[in-house]
């Protein structure tokens, strides 16, 4: 159970961190937009790994 708590906590952080990363491309502010999909990327590998714990 421990790990669920942590994986949500990072889930939640790395969340966090693509909302604010849309809203600065959003405003034009972004210069490193490759971050985007970065972040995307390991929020599915995340969401992944968790349904693959569950299925266990």
């Amino acid at each position: 159970m421990a790990k669920k708590k942590a994986n949500l906590s990072e889930f939640e952080k790395l969340s966090m961190e693509y909302l604010d990363l849309k809203l600065k491309n959003s405003s034009g502010s972004l210069k490193e937009t490759h971050k985007l999909s970065e972040i995307r990327k390991d929020i599915a590998r995340l969401k992944t790994k968790e349904k693959m714990d569950t299925e266990k």
